[in-house]
């Protein structure tokens, strides 16, 4: 691949990565829309059309490895495991 086409598919994606910013942040505020909505009605779920809108608490049970790790730090170590990934960025210079 060429230098220039490298540079290309650079910028292309850099201007989605805009985009899509752009775009989360518009759904995010209808979801606020849309949540502040139900509460308002005092309801958790809802249908509306063919959608069924939910917005309710949710409980779960966590895992709290670094306080395991803080009181047992020996138990902690025998189970640890190194893992690899690849990590792609693109930054600008300068």
């Amino acid at each position: 691949m060429s230098e220039r086409t490298l540079l290309k598919k650079v910028n292309d994606l850099k201007a989605l990565e805009a985009q899509k910013k752009a775009i989360e942040k518009q759904m995010e505020a209808l979801q606020e829309d849309i949540k502040k909505e139900l509460q308002a009605r005092g309801q958790e779920e809802t249908e509306v059309g063919d959608w069924m809108v939910r917005f309710k608490a949710v409980i779960s049970n966590k895992f709290n490895a670094k306080a395991f790790a803080a009181d047992h730090p020996k138990l902690y170590q025998k189970y640890m495991g190194q893992s690899q990934a690849m990590r792609f960025t693109v930054n600008a210079q300068g």
